[in-house]
């Protein structure tokens, strides 16, 4: 492969990896919703974590790729910079607008993680007061079990 194509794969990486981190962004958006949204599918909720999951995944890929082919023609880049110049501008346009997509991105984790032990705790708070609630109720039906029986008498046999 030329060195050319190496730095159109680098530059084809960086767009991929926007277009991932774009993807990622939305899903965050969606997974803030389903936190806020008391009624929202627990069902949905994985499928959203699971959807984030892969690609994180593909960002990673992504990235081991970008590295392997940028320390091939790493020398080159830098040798000849006036030949290349357009494709460094066009990298280092697609790194900026990568490093403020992956900055809201962290930004959402924050913001979700946040809403997510919100979330959790109130569920755990209605849980605690559903096992509250049994405990009374069951409590109230032994207690008024036991006034339903007659504890047993003495008769007197004798007339």
């Amino acid at each position: 492969m030329q060195d050319r194509e190496y730095v159109m794969v680098l530059i084809q990486s960086l767009e991929k990896k926007k277009e991932i981190l774009n993807k990622l962004i939305e899903k965050n958006k969606e997974q803030g919703t389903l936190f806020i949204d008391e009624d929202s599918d627990p069902d949905r909720l994985e499928e959203n974590i699971q959807e984030k999951n892969v690609l994180v995944e593909q960002l990673n890929q992504l990235d081991d790729g970008f590295q392997q082919i940028y320390d091939r023609i790493k020398a080159i880049l830098q040798e000849q910079k006036e030949s290349y110049k357009e494709e460094i501008c066009a990298m280092k346009q697609l790194i900026t607008e990568i490093t403020d997509r992956s900055t809201t991105v962290q930004t959402q984790e924050l913001r979700n993680r946040d809403l997510a032990v919100k979330r959790f705790s109130s569920v755990k708070g209605n849980i605690r007061h559903a096992r509250a609630s049994n405990q009374v109720a069951s409590q109230y039906y032994k207690s008024m079990s036991k006034l339903n029986t007659v504890d047993s008498q003495f008769l007197d046999s004798k007339k």
